[in-house]
Order: structure tokens, then C-alpha cells, then sequence
């Protein structure tokens, strides 16, 4: 089975993710962050909101490219969160097979500037976003599941 959305959102799994995008049937999420992964606690507080019956976990970004990983995940109907840009990057650098990226929900935070409703990126945000689009992702820009998918690439050209 596949991989069937990876998608950046700052607020990791909420309601949203885990019941929005339930069309999806995963039966798998995961978080990929290194942050996360080195709070337990924490992470275990994300972990609460995900639907019946899926199970979910968090791994680091160097655990996400371990190929015993790759095999968990594409047995079942996956979805990766990642919290941000850079750890897509990595995950891409590190030969992980990233062909589409829905970037759902990037909010503000100082030193960002928006570029839909629901992204704000700064200029690291949007070199790397640009990087993934270099590298052959395909970056969609959706909020919500009942919203059209828009291409990002038009949104990462620099802006005074």
C-alpha cells in the first residue's frame, strides 16, 4: 500500500489531519520530526487525536530514511506530517522517494510573510521549497481536504 499524503503542518496531528483528511483511510500516522522525537511526553499528547482504530508514531528525520521504515510505511495506508520545510528537505536529500508535498498549514510567526491564508514562509521556508520543486516534487498548497489542491511554485517567487 502506499504512502498516501505527505504533508507539512505546523500543528502536526489535529482534527484536521487526523478526521479531515479521513477520505484518505490511513491507518498510519506518522510525525517526522526530530524535535518531537525527543520529547516522549509530548509527542505522545500529539498522538491522542488520531482517529479509531489507525495507529500512529513519531520518528526523527534519520529514522524516516532508515529502509526498514520505508517498508513499515508503505504497508500501510500512511500519512507523514512534518512540522516544517526543512525536514521535507532532509527527508528528499536523504534519497527518501518524496513525489508530492501537500503544504497545508504554515502559520505566522515573526519574520514570515504569507503567501495564501494559511502559509506563511520566510525566506528559508522558500529557498527550500523551491529546492524540493528543483529536485522534482510536486508542491500543492491545500488547507483543507474539501479545498482544491493549488500549485505552489507560483507563490515562491521573492517579495519585497
Amino acid at each position: 500500500m502506499p504512502i498516501v499524503l505527505v504533508r507539512i503542518d505546523d500543528r502536526l496531528i489535529h482534527g484536521q489531519v487526523a478526521h479531515g483528511w479521513s477520505g484518505l483511510r490511513a491507518t498510519l500516522f506518522v510525525v517526522v520530526s526530530d524535535a518531537l522525537r525527543n520529547d516522549p511526553a509530548l509527542a505522545e499528547l500529539y498522538l491522542l487525536a488520531l482517529p479509531e482504530g489507525a495507529r500512529g508514531r513519531v520518528v526523527s528525520v534519520a529514522e524516516a530514511l532508515e529502509p526498514s521504515f520505508r517498508e513499515e510505511a508503505e504497508r500501510e495506508r500512511t500519512i507523514l506530517v512534518l512540522p516544517g520545510t526543512d525536514e521535507a528537505l532532509r527527508l528528499a536529500k536523504g534519497g527518501f522517494p518524496l513525489a508530492e508535498l501537500n503544504v497545508g498549514g504554515l502559520h505566522f510567526a515573526e519574520g514570515k510573510r504569507e503567501i495564501l491564508p494559511y502559509l506563511f514562509v520566510d525566506d528559508a521556508d522558500r529557498e527550500r521549497l523551491r529546492d524540493l520543486a528543483a529536485r522534482g516534487v510536486k508542491l500543492t498548497a491545500q488547507d483543507l481536504p474539501s479545498n482544491p489542491a493549488h500549485p505552489l511554485e507560483p507563490h515562491l517567487a521573492v517579495r519585497p
